[in-house]
């Protein structure tokens, strides 16, 4: 709940909002994503504070009803996945991500406790193209949930590829680079087998627009 309230209190005056509470079934807090508006946010503290942990955790409903909301145009859609109970079905979660997820959308997960499924978990971030936060029973909460928050709030670049101009560059991984967010680098390893200068391109998407930052690269 502490993160939850901290996101909401953090947005953007122009992102919208949804909080979908899942455990034999998914239940929305709003019929349609709101727009973050004070009232809105309000409402959404409200029903926050009124939640309580009971029945299975069944995720695969809350992974559908995160993800088949339409999409917004030039918009970033970021889902986080919060849990505190161990969740199996891992292949068929894993197989509505891939399926659902589309090419602006993210997905982070959030584990408190113990009990959580790491390996789902963190597979659920790689397959969403997003990152994975742990806080344990001996963590302080309140700095794991900002750290998680302030990284997700307001990617730098998404949608990022090179082109290597002339450069002989292959054998490159991760084969999908990962955005950019802010405090967060991005590592690209790859191989050359000839040495060379050019002037690469990196190509992205910053607020929804396309850009283009040219960079002197020499391969010794």
């Amino acid at each position: 709940k502490k993160a939850m309230r901290h996101a909401l209190e953090n947005l953007n005056p122009n992102d919208t909002f949804q909080i979908i509470r899942f455990s034999e079934a998914a239940s929305p807090f709003a019929k349609e994503p709101l727009l973050a508006t004070d009232e809105n946010i309000r409402r959404g503290l409200s029903y926050i504070n009124g939640l309580n942990g009971e029945g299975g955790t069944y995720m695969i409903e809350g992974i559908k009803a995160a993800l088949d909301y339409p999409r917004r145009d030039n918009c970033l859609r970021i889902v986080c996945f919060m849990t505190d109970g161990y969740i199996g079905n891992e292949s068929e979660i894993l197989a509505a991500i891939q399926k659902k997820l589309g090419d602006n959308t993210r997905l982070f997960s959030f584990g408190v406790g113990s009990s959580v499924n790491r390996y789902l978990l963190d597979s659920m971030a790689e397959v969403g193209l997003g990152e994975v936060q742990y806080v344990t029973l001996n963590e302080n909460p309140e700095q794991q949930v900002n750290k998680f928050y302030e990284r997700v709030r307001n990617p730098v670049l998404t949608h990022i590829r090179v082109d290597w101009s002339d450069l002989d560059v292959k054998e490159l991984a991760p084969g999908r680079i990962l955005d950019l967010f802010s405090g967060q680098p991005i590592f690209l390893l790859g191989r050359y087998d000839k040495a060379g200068e050019a002037t690469i391109k990196i190509h992205a998407k910053a607020n929804g627009e396309d850009v283009t930052y040219s960079v002197p690269v020499a391969l010794t």
